[in-house]
């Protein structure tokens, strides 16, 4: 489905990519060797897909202020995925080496915030504030989820509340502002922004959850190493409905599993079948539907239905 939106949508990703090229280029030629590595693989592009699919509810000329904000969302995101790796300390991305493995942590840092500040300088200085705003605030909810994971990693304390409460800082927020971005450059009413907000928010803690899933795959055609949450001890709805519904004992035994995996170079099978087997993996599953569906009841009372748009919310499925 994402190669299909792609085709769809090739004219504004011919433009999209031009434009992405030039901002991202500056006059600091340490830099260059970095960015080629950041986006040497282009991933599926989602976020400016929201983008360009909400700006076209309600305009169907792509307007430059939205090729703008696409380029700005999709720095945020590779910015903030060059800071995981290093929080996680990864050496892959994408199937690539991670900027840390080649560059260092320091360097990978270092060049995440300057995309960041290089991007963000572009847009201030094209007049765009309202759009600084919102992004600089996706940012700020996007630290604070990355703060919020780290304190519940292997906690006990962790629950249904704290997951959604991290859920929707770490990847809500920038599916949010790729909504509201999206419609804002279109000339949306506050009452549609609202309701793209919302869009936007359930489609990325079901996107979140879909992610949750894939980690318990051992067959998962995504690239992604499976178990590689549990093994940096994060709990993720899965687990959490394993924890919800089992014995102290069985909780006892759960923790000192994991934190046995995160100091070991083992194998979390085990871990990954007693999360299946108490249905974990099922309710995340009727979890991420029910956000989709929430997602869909949003979209449909903009009143401004859209094919592609709809494809784009099952393609979070696919």
């Amino acid at each position: 489905m994402t190669t299909d939106l792609h085709q769809e949508l090739s004219k504004e990703f011919g433009l999209f990519e031009a434009k992405f090229r030039t901002l991202i280029q500056g006059d600091f030629p340490v830099i260059e060797p970095i960015c080629r590595q950041i986006f040497k693989s282009k991933g599926k592009q989602l976020r400016p897909l929201l983008v360009f699919l909400t700006h076209k509810l309600f305009r169907e000329e792509v307007s430059e202020q939205a090729y703008l904000a696409a380029s700005l969302v999709e720095i945020v995101h590779a910015a903030s995925l060059v800071h995981d790796d290093v929080v996680d300390m990864a050496d892959m991305r994408r199937g690539n080496a991670s900027v840390r493995a080649l560059f260092g942590n320091k360097t990978a840092v270092l060049a995440g915030d300057y995309l960041l500040a290089h991007a963000f300088l572009n847009a201030y200085d094209k007049g765009e504030h309202k759009m600084l705003r919102i992004l600089v605030e996706a940012i700020r909810r996007m630290s604070e989820g990355e703060l919020l994971q780290l304190q519940y990693a292997r906690n006990p304390q962790a629950n249904y509340q704290t997951y959604y409460r991290v859920v929707e800082c770490k990847t809500a927020a920038l599916f949010r502002c790729c909504c509201h971005c999206g419609a804002l450059t279109a000339g949306a009413s506050p009452e549609q922004l609202r309701l793209c907000e919302e869009i936007g928010n359930n489609l990325g803690i079901a996107f979140q959850i879909q992610d949750d899933l894939l980690d318990l795959d051992t067959c998962a055609p995504s690239g992604k190493l499976y178990g590689n949450d549990l093994r940096e001890g994060k709990l993720t709805l899965p687990a959490l409905y394993m924890l919800e519904n089992a014995s102290a004992q069985e909780k006892e035994a759960f923790f000192r599993d994991l934190e046995a995996l995160g100091e070991s170079e083992g194998q979390p099978d085990n871990l990954i079948d007693k999360i299946k087997r108490s249905g974990g993996e099922a309710f995340a599953r009727s979890q991420a539907l029910l956000f989709r569906e929430k997602a869909l009841n949003a979209y449909k009372a903009l009143q401004r239905p859209s094919p592609l748009f709809e494809a784009l919310t099952e393609m979070i499925f696919s």
